[in-house]
């Protein structure tokens, strides 16, 4: 599962803060758009007040940063002779990539029908119910209608954040505490307004809810991404191995390959246990430092791609996001600092949104489920997730942007999950400076156990 998602392997995607390196490699132009399907329906929607001169299109995301998605910023120009007086706006444009063999082995058509659903009925329910902006504003999210021969490809159109002022961070160098405070707190505000949609609005909660589809952890993806994280803990395994020279490693090592064999299922299982327990959130899914913007005035964080959207535990959030966009030297000294202030932006979001409420009476309980104490037993219980998705995702942290394979060919020659990764895959020095680090942090915490 970053301006997509970053969910197939260990290499680099956009989204699915699961990983992957990309290039097209398409002859065609693969940013192009029918100018006059998209002035209709900008029109239709009323995405612009003026009338409508000239659309173009260019990247929208950097190279290496997509492949579950095309991203696209889109400029719109008013028609007027009087140039001084000419209005431009810029949008994000989210299209499903072309190769349909990719589409089917990524399961990229689910994750980007999830993302739609997320933005039409999840974001504006959990808008409702919070003071801060979550989510960039999304302006179209549709299918395809198959009744509709004219009604085009699924798309997502959205607020271009860049305009805005907001910024990603480099994922190489990993962010300051300062960055962190901000993501957990907005973190805390995202988990906030799902309970208190959940308390004050449960009809409404519940039926949107349903709209989510778990697009990892699910029967249907299990066996191919299950093979992806196992070669991601194998790659792990060569790495650790191949500089083991005086035996410091041997250890952990032993110990990591006696999680191996269940890590998927014990994640699958976990994740969706907790989905309906009454302190089970609405959940980013993949939220990692590419799929999070920064703006330092004011400063502010808004978090976007929500292909992997999902109701579960809210410690799946905050290990996610803290074992993919941490470096161990930070984890060291303020992981308990970034747990406090989770916790503590919670309970203040929830007393805004329920004091005085029918629900007030449950305000006590939900900050005593959500205190620090209790959130920290959950993370360390649920902590294999972190370790997990750190193996999966390192490789897309670390990537070399100028080693980018082709994904539409390897999706073409029918590999199997182990194959294609190992092709995709060009793990650098760093990547393995940064294995050893997650591991032997987990070793030295006794985390590595399997009881």
């Amino acid at each position: 599962m970053a301006a997509a998602m970053q969910i197939a392997g260990p290499s680099r995607s956009n989204g699915s803060g699961l990983a992957m390196a990309v290039n097209s490699g398409a002859a065609v132009n693969q940013y192009e758009e029918n100018a006059e399907h998209l002035r209709q329906l900008f029109s239709r929607s009323k995405l612009v007040s003026f009338s409508i001169d000239h659309i173009s299109c260019s990247a929208g995301s950097s190279s290496g940063d997509n492949y579950m998605s095309v991203v696209k910023r889109v400029t719109i120009s008013q028609a007027t002779e009087d140039e001084a007086m000419r209005e431009i706006v810029t949008v994000i444009v989210k299209r499903q990539i072309a190769s349909l063999s990719r589409r089917q082995l990524y399961r990229c058509e689910e994750a980007f029908s999830n993302e739609i659903n997320a933005y039409r009925h999840l974001a504006p329910l959990l808008a409702a119910h919070s003071r801060q902006q979550l989510f960039p504003v999304c302006h179209i999210a549709e299918c395809h209608d198959r009744r509709d021969p004219d009604s085009g490809e699924p798309i997502i159109v959205l607020q271009d954040l860049k305009a805005l002022g907001f910024r990603m961070r480099d994922r190489l160098v990993g962010l300051e505490l300062r960055h962190c405070l901000l993501v957990m707190k907005k973190l805390a505000q995202l988990h906030a307004a799902s309970l208190a949609a959940q308390e004050l609005d449960s009809v409404s909660f519940s039926a949107e809810v349903e709209h989510l589809e778990e697009i990892v952890y699910c029967e249907e993806a299990a066996d191919f991404y299950a093979t992806i994280l196992d070669t991601s803990v194998q790659q792990a395994l060569e790495s650790l191995g191949d500089s083991n020279s005086d035996g410091s490693l041997t250890t952990p090592i032993r110990l990591l390959n006696e999680l191996r064999p269940n890590l998927f299922e014990n994640l699958k299982r976990e994740i969706n246990a907790t989905a309906r327990t009454p302190f089970s959130v609405i959940c980013h899914g993949d939220l990692w430092v590419n799929n999070i913007m920064f703006r330092s005035e004011p400063e502010e964080v808004i978090f976007f791609d929500l292909q992997a959207m999902r109701r579960t535990s809210p410690v799946f959030d905050i290990l996610h996001f803290i074992y993919t966009s941490t470096r161990r030297e930070l984890r060291d000294v303020h992981t308990d600092t970034l747990l406090a202030a989770y916790s503590e932006a919670l309970g203040l979001e929830l007393m805004h949104q329920l004091e005085g409420s029918p629900a007030a009476e449950r305000l006590q309980e939900l900050c005593e489920a959500f205190s620090l104490q209790r959130l920290s037993a959950e993370y360390v219980r649920q902590v294999h997730y972190g370790l997990a998705i750190g193996m999966w995702i390192l490789p897309a942290v670390t990537f070399d942007p100028n080693n980018l394979p082709n994904l539409d060919v390897m999706s073409e020659l029918s590999l199997t999950g182990k194959e294609e990764i190992k092709c995709t895959q060009t793990l650098t020095s760093e990547y393995h400076l940064r294995v050893r680090e997650l591991v032997m942090e987990f070793y030295e915490l006794g985390y590595l156990h399997t009881e």
